[in-house]
């Protein structure tokens, strides 16, 4: 296979990704905030959210996304999803106040589902970039 054959097929890749990606991007939105209603939810959602950063790897495989804000986001949500269920559930305010159950879940789906999408976005583009050049990860 040449460059010419490769160049080809990375044009045909770019215009077929470049037309699902809006798709894609309200498929993962669309399962996570429905996730309390039907099957899926946060991490269902977070999966396909994350295709778009490895969809956007395929087209084109350059080093140009921080993985290392990817990951600091990543961090961020995981810590809003350890503390809304301490201040949403240990005080009661389910018991309390039922009609809020909704709303909470659909904000606990979407933490989950972007946490999840960074995670995964982020382990793609570890094993793209990094694996074996000696960077270093930290939690």
């Amino acid at each position: 296979m040449n460059s010419s054959d490769l160049a080809e097929q990375s044009i045909v890749l770019q215009v077929v990704i470049g037309f699902l990606y809006p798709f894609m991007l309200l498929l993962g939105f669309y399962v996570i905030l429905n996730g309390h209603y039907t099957p899926g939810g946060g991490f269902q959602g977070g999966s396909v959210l994350a295709t778009l950063l490895v969809a956007r790897y395929v087209v084109s495989p350059r080093e140009d996304i921080n993985s290392e804000e990817l990951h600091r986001y990543q961090r961020i949500f995981l810590a809003l999803i350890l503390v809304a269920p301490a201040v949403v559930l240990f005080p009661g305010f389910l018991h309390s106040y039922p009609r809020i159950r909704p709303l909470y879940l659909t904000v606990m789906d979407l933490l989950i589902g972007v946490q999840v999408g960074f995670g995964v976005g982020v382990a793609v583009l570890r094993f793209a970039f990094f694996e074996g050049t000696g960077k270093t990860w930290r939690l």
